[in-house]
Parts: C-alpha cells; sequence; structure tokens
C-alpha cells in the first residue's frame, strides 16, 4: 500500500507554500501556494502538554534568511495544513492536520536553514500574537492555580 502526504504552510496570509508539486502553483480551500522545497517536522508535545515544537526546514539562500529573520522578530504565526494526496495522481484528497504555530527562532548552517516553531500562546503573560485568552473565545477560565483532571 502506498501513501502520499503534502504539507501547506500559511506564514501570516503572505508567504504560502506547498511542497509537493514542483514548480507549480497550487490552490488549497481558496488560496494560492507556491512551490518552495521546505521539510516539515511535525509538532511534539511534551507529558505536561506545555511545549508545542516542530520545524520548518528549507534550503539556505538569502530569500530564506531573510524571511526567517523577519518572521522570528516579528512573532509571526504559520498555520501548516498537511494533506493526503492520491499515490496515483498526487490530487489532494483530505486534510489530514492542521497546526498554528508562532516561528519563535531559527538556526542555520551551510545547506540549511531550521525555522523552529512554537505554541503561539504564552502561558506566562497575556502577550499572546494579536490574540488573548478571553471567556467569550474559550469558556470559563479557572480563577486560581489549581485545576483538577477529574
Amino acid at each position: 500500500m502506498s501513501i502520499a502526504i503534502g504539507t501547506y504552510a500559511n506564514i501570516e496570509d503572505t508567504y504560502l507554500f506547498q511542497n509537493f508539486f514542483k514548480d507549480q502553483t497550487r490552490v488549497w480551500q481558496g488560496k494560492s501556494y507556491v512551490f518552495a522545497g521546505f521539510g516539515y517536522s511535525g509538532s511534539t508535545i511534551d507529558a505536561q502538554g506545555g511545549n508545542v515544537s516542530a520545524q520548518l526546514v528549507f534550503g539556505v539562500n538569502d530569500i530564506t534568511l531573510n524571511l526567517a529573520k523577519e518572521a522570528a522578530d516579528n512573532r509571526y504565526t504559520v498555520e501548516i495544513q498537511t494533506v493526503w494526496l492520491d499515490p496515483e495522481s498526487l490530487t489532494e484528497k483530505a486534510s489530514y492536520m492542521l497546526d498554528v504555530f508562532m516561528i519563535t527562532g531559527f538556526e542555520h548552517d551551510n545547506s540549511r536553514l531550521s525555522m523552529r516553531l512554537g505554541s503561539p500562546l504564552d502561558a506566562i503573560s497575556a502577550d499572546v500574537p494579536r490574540r488573548r485568552l478571553t471567556e467569550p473565545l474559550v469558556g470559563s477560565l479557572p480563577s486560581t492555580g489549581q485545576l483538577s483532571l477529574i
């Protein structure tokens, strides 16, 4: 049995990339995504659920270096959409996963650039990029530090 998976990356609705149709622009959910040779590590969560991380990996050049610096400096959010592809035609069959991250930093060497992706929520302060946890958004919020998982 063969499977095929593609990834769409939407950075601030400004930089839209897909990684499976070389030299083509693909339309997904009404938005046009250009090809970029990138990899997505997928998200991992620690045992306490407080540390969500992933990486986008690009080849190093002036464009990706400038994008990574701009995105990290401005704490851009990125929406990663993973889709199932038909193995024969490589056309999108269904959405598999949708993750939303904040670009928290980047590293690079001579050949590749890795953008660090983390949770867009800051658990320490109310400094959430462009959004705060409020009762209308998420329902009742705890008023103490005591949480019971019953």
